[in-house]
C-alpha cells in the first residue's frame, strides 16, 4: 500500500519547479536584446519575423505536448485569457519601442520593476497583500526608476524609458491576472506576438521588404529564445505567486547589460547605473528577506 506524499512536500514540489521556470525564462531573456541589435534590422522587420516565428513556434510546442498527452488546455484561455493575450501584444510593441529608443540598460533596469508592480497588483487585483519588506522596496525602486528616466530626458532618451516603464506595468498585470485565474496560460505571451506583426506587416511590404543585415540573429531570436522564455515565464504562475515570476526579469536585468558591454561596448550613463544598482540590489534584498520569511513560516508550521 502506497501513500501519498504529505501537502507540505508537495507545496515544495510546485514552489520548486515554479521557481526552476522563472530562473530558465530571465536566463533564456536576457539574451533577447543582444540578439536583436546583432541583426541589425529595422523596427517593423523585428515586430514582423519575431512574432511570426514565436506564434509558430509556440502552436508547434502546444501541439506536440497535446500529441504527447502533456496538455489538454486550449491556446486561449476563455475571454481572460483574450485580455491577457492583448497586454501581452501591447507590451510587445512597447518593449520593442524601448529598445530602438533608448539603451539597453535603461531597458532592462526599469524592466526590473515588475516584482513591485505584481505585488501591487497581486494586492488589488488577487487580495495577496504585499509583505513588509514589499512594501519598502517599492519605494526605493521607484527612486532608482525616476533617476534612470532622468538620465534618459537629458540624453532624449526619454521617450523608450517611458515604454520601458509601460512594458513593465503591462506585463505584470498580465502575470497577474494569469496567476488570479489558476488556468494554464504558458503560451498566451508567445501567441500574443502575432498580433503586432501583423500590425506591422504591411508597414514591411509598403517599405521594400525585410530590412535586416544579419537575419539569422533575429531567426535564432524568434523562433527559440523568445518561445521558450515567454513559455517558462507564463507558466511559473501556476506555481509560484506572480510578483515571484517577476523575478525572471531581474535575471535579464544582470546579464542583459553584461553582454551588451561585451558585444557592443555598450554602457549605461552614470545616472542610470546608480538607478539601475539601486533598483538590483533592492530587489536583491527584497528577494532574500521574502525567502527568510517563508522558511521562518515553514518552521513554525512544524507539526
Amino acid at each position: 500500500m502506497t501513500t501519498s506524499p504529505p501537502a507540505s512536500a508537495d507545496h515544495a514540489s510546485h514552489y520548486a519547479t515554479g521557481m526552476t521556470l522563472v530562473g530558465c525564462g530571465g536566463l533564456v531573456l536576457s539574451v533577447d536584446i543582444p540578439l536583436i541589435r546583432l541583426s541589425e534590422s529595422g523596427f517593423y522587420t523585428v515586430i514582423v519575423v519575431r512574432g511570426v516565428l514565436s506564434s509558430l513556434a509556440a502552436v508547434l510546442i502546444w501541439w506536440l505536448a497535446r500529441r504527447m498527452g502533456r496538455a489538454t488546455g486550449p491556446l486561449i484561455v476563455g475571454r481572460l485569457g483574450l485580455l491577457v493575450s492583448g497586454l501581452y501584444a501591447l507590451a510587445t510593441i512597447l518593449f520593442l519601442v524601448a529598445v530602438y529608443e533608448t539603451k539597453a540598460a535603461n531597458v532592462v533596469f526599469i524592466l526590473a520593476l515588475n516584482p513591485m508592480f505584481a505585488a501591487i497588483l497581486s494586492w488589488t487585483i488577487a487580495g495577496e497583500k504585499p509583505s513588509r519588506a514589499t512594501l519598502i522596496a517599492i519605494p526605493a525602486t521607484l527612486v532608482g526608476v525616476l533617476m534612470i528616466i532622468g538620465a534618459g530626458i537629458e540624453a532624449g532618451n526619454w521617450l523608450g524609458d517611458l515604454a520601458a516603464l509601460a512594458t513593465a506595468f503591462l506585463i505584470a498585470l498580465a502575470l497577474t491576472l494569469a496567476r488570479r485565474s489558476r488556468q494554464d496560460m504558458r503560451y498566451a505571451s508567445a501567441i500574443s506576438a502575432i498580433v503586432p506583426a501583423m500590425i506591422a506587416l504591411p508597414f514591411v511590404a509598403t517599405g521594400g521588404g525585410l530590412e535586416s543585415e544579419a537575419i539569422g540573429w533575429l531567426v535564432v531570436n524568434g523562433a527559440i529564445v523568445m518561445p521558450l522564455a515567454l513559455i517558462c515565464l507564463a507558466a511559473a504562475p501556476m506555481f509560484v505567486p506572480s510578483p515571484m515570476v517577476s523575478m525572471g526579469y531581474l535575471v535579464e536585468t544582470v546579464l542583459a547589460p553584461v553582454w551588451m558591454w561585451m558585444i557592443f561596448a555598450e554602457r549605461p550613463s552614470p545616472l542610470s547605473l546608480v538607478g539601475g544598482a539601486l533598483i538590483v540590489a533592492t530587489l536583491a534584498a527584497h528577494a532574500v528577506a521574502e525567502l527568510a520569511a517563508r522558511r521562518r513560516m515553514k518552521v513554525a508550521h512544524r507539526p
